[in-house]
């Protein structure tokens, strides 16, 4: 709607022109040619008086057609119209301030088109260039109004393309991504395109693009590990699945095959495992067997099958080595190696404390080593049991050693020698002493004999000491070895050297 040219003599001056849209820099250009459009404004000044006058002859009929057009609602609504400024000030203000508005738009434009906004801001940069486009319109009609709100709503909806630049951003980077995991090449590099062209400096842009280039070649290696995988052949599968990871190692559908095809392989390799392991323990490789396990706990750690095998290798062995021990230790015994006999007894306790043949053989080996000390001591010092308290000891451990049956040679053979000795040591041998009558003798371990010229004696086998004494004469000292095959026995024992 035209305002009222009679209105706007009477305030005395006309509102300035809007402001074009066009950048800063040409504002120098508008003012040089703005002298030559005087008679122009005169002559339009004119045409709207002449169109006023006309508005007046013609309003009045037409209100009746237009109020029936309204009613059968043909007429389409028609925007509203901002009124006019209550003054001349104001008006002038209000055309002030858009054309601010105006030129702030026209810098946040230019800082957006900096930025590369016409190449990724689409419909929505359009559209704020259209309510600019409708701000500049509105002002040269004079409707400040609805100039001002396109102006703010121009620049309002700039600020939010600028600031959403880097949800765009991420928002092609994902599309891109998920493009990729699809398999489509073409679409993702689209997507990467986009988000170049919003942003060309972000390195994941660059990284997109490389993924959607190899993505053709990454498939190839894709399928062919799926055809491998099916014929049954998971090695030649986990090859082609690797490729296609060295390719792109953010392409999941091949880091999930190589997944599943290495889970297949080790399984694979642990049913094996666990197969040999089983037929060694039958076998009795026992040494394989664990070899074959310690190969499954690798590829399974933790696993109930594995943990109960070993617990099974485990009973085997310990069978094994007793059964061993246990024949260790009676080689020992058939030997009489007595203190070999105790350690492999020993040492069968250790690993097993309830292996009965152990504690039967540890008690029994230890006896019999006591034994064979107490005999080999004996034996080392016969000429003891020419005392009482040794031959008696003697005579016990005889004994002892005479109850045991059955008996290997070692033993056999120092039941003999004791014995021998036992009975030379028993047995007893007449001796005839000689003196003069005048010598005091005296036996050790016999007694005092006195003054005689014969005695005779029976003593036991062993060493015994005969002494004289006489006043005045030096005493004498003879040894008497006192032996079963010495037979009967003469000595003189005299005082005869004066002192």
């Amino acid at each position: 709607m035209t305002e009222d040219p009679e209105r706007t003599r009477e305030q005395g001056e006309r509102p300035g022109r809007p402001p074009k849209l066009v950048p800063p820099d040409a504002a120098g250009r508008d003012k040089e040619q703005s002298s030559h459009k005087g008679p122009l404004l005169i002559l339009a000044c004119g045409l709207l008086l002449v169109i006023a006058a006309l508005l007046v002859l013609f309003l009045p009929l037409r209100q009746a057609p237009q109020a029936t057009a309204l009613q059968a609602g043909a007429q389409a609504p028609r925007q509203p119209v901002a009124p006019l400024p209550p003054n001349p000030a104001a008006n002038s203000e209000a055309s002030l301030e858009i054309e601010r508005l105006i030129g702030t738009w026209l810098q946040k434009q230019a800082e957006a088109e900096a930025i590369n906004i016409a190449a990724w801001g689409g419909e929505d940069y359009a559209e704020a260039i259209a309510l600019a486009k409708e701000c500049e319109r509105r002002l040269g009609d004079q409707q400040y109004l609805p100039a001002r709100e396109a102006c703010e709503g121009a620049l309002h909806s700039l600020d939010e393309l600028v600031a959403s630049k880097g949800q765009r951003v991420e928002e092609a980077l994902s599309a891109g991504r998920m493009a990729l995991e699809q398999g489509d090449s073409e679409a993702a590099a689209g997507h990467f395109q986009r988000a170049l062209a919003i942003d060309a400096d972000d390195e994941r842009v660059a990284a997109g693009m490389h993924r959607a280039e190899q993505l053709p070649a990454v498939l190839r290696f894709v399928q062919d590990g799926r055809t491998m995988e099916s014929a049954g052949d998971p090695d030649g599968a986990l090859l082609a699945f690797g490729k296609a990871v060295e390719l792109d190692p953010e392409f999941t559908p091949a880091q999930e095959a190589v997944g599943r095809v290495r889970a297949e392989i080790a399984n694979r390799a642990f049913q094996q495992a666990m197969s040999n392991a089983l037929q060694a323990l039958a076998d009795g490789r026992l040494a394989a067997a664990g070899t074959a396990l310690k190969k499954a706990e690798g590829l399974r750690p933790g696993d109930r099958a594995v943990a109960d095998l070993k617990q099974q290798l485990a009973r085997t062995q310990l069978a094994g080595r007793l059964a061993a021990l246990r024949q260790e230790a009676e080689r020992q015994e058939q030997a009489e190696n007595w203190p070999g006999a105790l350690k492999s007894c020993e040492e069968a306790l250790s690993l097993d404390a309830r292996a009965a043949f152990a504690a039967m053989c540890k008690e029994r080996a230890g006896l019999r080593l006591n034994l064979d000390l107490r005999l080999k001591a004996i034996l080392a010092k016969p000429e003891r049991l020419f005392e009482n308290g040794p031959l008696a000891e003697a005579r016990l451990a005889l004994k002892r050693a005479s109850d045991i049956t059955p008996r290997g040679p070692v033993l056999a053979a120092q039941i003999d020698q004791l014995a021998a000795l036992v009975t030379e040591a028993e047995t007893e041998v007449e001796v005839v002493i000689r003196s003069d009558g005048l010598t005091d003798v005296t036996i050790y371990h016999v007694g005092r004999l006195g003054l005689f010229q014969e005695k005779r004696l029976v003593l036991r086998t062993g060493d015994y000491t005969a002494t004289g004494s006489r006043n005045g004469f030096r005493d004498v000292r003879q040894t008497l070895k006192v032996r079963p095959a010495s037979g009967k026995m003469v000595i003189t024992l005299r005082c005869e050297e004066p002192i």
